[in-house]
């Protein structure tokens, strides 16, 4: 395949790389590595910046970037990172926007299948997944005391109170079974405890909401045995964290809607502390098959997997440029898809 240039553009939020919480510029420079070790152009660039370059891809990942970048007559692809669009509905001005931008892109990317369907006004949007970085998320193959670990940024549309990551879930399932839960992430996720205090009076608790760095949420995952996402709203399925866990062998009780299965994980058919309780007691019962599992797979979900699927659709980008109708774009795509 020849070599594709392409412009990601930042976000202007997070710098990039980040070094501890930023989805989405994690996943920003995460493309760029993975694009440029299969011999790609990637640049990351502000707004501002941008400009109509020949045989260049201008990859954005917020909507008003889009649509400001169609406003300037600059084409672009578009990748959906944002929950509230299912949540506020299609009567939304969130899902208004995002509809539009995808409409206007050349081809847009959501990392939950589920929201293709979803975003049934439009056809050019396709799935991408999430990947990890295996050769940084690596396996601790000691054995040790069975552990629970939850990593994520609570609340959802300003209510720092609502549980959209089943804190309380994990907590309650944790004392059920007496065992240790840490919880990490961003310093935000203290407004959800001072909300919900009660659930602090767990004694095994422990809590590390200082943004830990990557080589402290490596070692985090590390150090713990089962990861718990029981999350009720997620944009990317499976998100970052999930990839992350897999990456270090850890087998994971939690929500998940996608097809390709994620080896040595319990899914939830629903959310409660009962079940999460069950999905841990399925998991230790049945601990060194699913870790063998994970281990056997776990490099099919690297972000240089990711960047091969992504430098197939850049390339029928370019393939467009060259002429193509409306419906023979439409199918080339509909081909990359299911071939990947």
């Amino acid at each position: 395949m020849e070599s594709i240039k392409s412009v990601h553009v930042a976000t202007g939020l997070i710098t990039i790389p980040p070094n501890g919480w930023g989805a989405v510029e994690r996943l920003t420079w995460e493309y760029k590595i993975a694009l440029e070790k299969l011999g790609h152009g990637v640049d990351i660039r502000y707004m501002n910046e941008l400009e109509k370059w020949p045989n260049t891809i201008v990859h954005t990942h917020l909507a008003n970037q889009a649509l400001d970048c169609r406003d300037k007559g600059i084409p672009y692809v578009y990748s959906l990172h944002d929950h509230h669009t299912e949540w506020y509905g299609k009567d939304s001005w969130v899902f208004k926007q995002n509809i539009q931008a995808m409409k206007s892109s050349i081809i847009s990317f959501t990392h939950a299948e589920y929201l293709v369907d979803y975003f049934d006004a439009t056809d050019k949007l396709f799935y991408l997944p999430h990947g990890a970085n295996t050769d940084f998320f690596v396996p601790n193959y000691e054995s040790k005391p069975h552990a629970l670990f939850m990593l994520a940024n609570n609340g959802l549309g300003g209510d720092s109170g609502f549980d959209r990551k089943g804190f309380r879930w994990g907590i309650e399932a944790a004392e059920m079974l007496n065992l240790p839960i840490t919880i990490a992430g961003h310093p935000d996720n203290q407004k959800f405890f001072d909300i919900h205090s009660e659930l602090l009076q767990y004694k095994k608790l422990t809590l590390k909401l200082t943004n830990p760095t990557d080589e402290e949420t490596r070692a985090l995952y590390q150090s713990h045995t089962i990861f718990l996402h029981p999350s009720m709203l997620e944009a990317g399925h499976p998100n970052l964290t999930l990839m992350e866990a897999t990456a270090c062998g850890i087998p994971i009780v939690g929500t998940y809607r996608g097809s390709k299965p994620i080896p040595g994980m319990h899914v939830l058919d629903k959310i409660t502390t009962e079940a999460v309780v069950d999905g841990i007691v399925d998991v230790m019962h049945n601990y060194d098959e699913r870790r063998q599992d994970i281990f056997n797979k776990r490099t099919d979900y690297s972000w240089d997997e990711v960047g091969k699927i992504l430098a197939k659709y850049y390339h029928n980008i370019l393939k467009i440029n060259e002429g193509y109708t409306s419906e023979k774009t439409r199918q080339l795509y509909i081909n990359a898809y299911d071939n990947l």
